[in-house]
């Protein structure tokens, strides 16, 4: 599949999760493609599905909680389950990645207890697993990219019995990541810290309002701590406050409805995503989009017209 990321659904990484738990096959491979009439991020996100990144063209910033990595064509990144990430392009060309989500269940199996907890659980409660980059010039690469190209080629051709052997490639990579953890001296349970479960909360609460006026005082309402305490949180979390949160999700939000909704005016998309003062508005927008928001809307309506 290709998802827009411009276009993608505030809730896709919940909806997505939900719909692998359900389906008999819960693996997904999606091949994303960041063009120059796109916000260049992913922005901040967790699941409960195990990711596996291959860098198909061009160069990436990809940050995993604290991990910042400079990721380049062919190059392999491991995510763990529940681990805070973003992306965005390190370069203006073409960027392509493609993203295999997989649901931890679909490994061993339902019904494999002891299996699961010989070789799924040291790997998902790792601490040194939080993410794992596996390089081109790794001596282990040539293992990893056979088994991800397997992956990658059996889902896009879909051969009688390609789950099979998709399950067969996927046992082979997560050998490779149980060995990594068996031979890590830290193997203490990971749990999520006060600090990101409250952060987490949040930031649901936050892209369930945003288009209302929110303050920082329903913020941390929302998760029954003080103001100050609230900001810590996002701060030891995300290393932005709550208020830069939201700015930044109420402009993501803005940009997909200047594409989606051209007949509608700047000052109607503005208080649609929670602004009241239009001249606000266009100052944040060209903060972190680096032009104004009509710039942005004659951009992609420029593009649309050569395309």
């Amino acid at each position: 599949m290709q998802y827009n990321i411009l276009n993608a659904d505030p809730d896709f990484y919940v909806k997505r999760t939900k719909s692998l738990l359900t389906s008999d096959y819960p693996v997904d491979i999606i091949n994303y493609n960041f063009i120059e009439s796109d916000p260049l991020i992913v922005r901040w996100h967790w699941h409960e599905d195990v990711e596996f990144q291959y860098i198909i063209e061009g160069q990436f910033y990809i940050t995993c909680g604290e991990t910042n990595l400079n990721a380049s064509k062919g190059d392999i990144i491991f995510i763990n389950q529940n681990v805070h990430h973003f992306m965005t392009p390190a370069c203006q060309d073409n960027c392509k990645i493609c993203s295999i989500i997989v649901n931890p269940q679909f490994i061993i199996g339902l019904g494999q207890l002891e299996l699961q907890k010989k070789y799924v659980s040291p790997v998902i409660l790792s601490q040194k697993l939080n993410v794992l980059h596996i390089k081109t010039d790794s001596e282990y690469y040539e293992t990893w990219n056979e088994y991800v190209q397997q992956l990658i080629s059996l889902n896009a051709e879909r051969i009688p019995g390609y789950e099979l052997l998709t399950k067969a490639a996927l046992l082979n990579l997560w050998k490779q990541l149980y060995d990594v953890a068996s031979n890590s001296n830290n193997l203490c349970q990971k749990t999520a810290s006060q600090d990101e479960q409250r952060t987490k909360q949040a930031v649901l609460y936050i892209q369930e309002h945003f288009m209302e006026a929110v303050t920082l005082d329903d913020i941390a309402n929302s998760i029954m701590v003080s103001k100050s305490e609230c900001c810590r949180c996002f701060k030891r979390t995300l290393g932005i406050t709550p208020f830069e949160y939201l700015m930044k999700y109420r402009i993501q939000e803005s940009a997909k409805r200047i594409q989606r909704r051209p007949q509608d005016s700047i000052s109607e998309i503005a208080g649609s995503v929670g602004f009241n003062n239009t001249s606000y508005f266009n100052k944040i927008f060209k903060k972190y989009m680096e032009c104004t928001p009509s710039e942005y809307r004659n951009s992609t309506h420029t593009i649309k017209r050569l395309i």
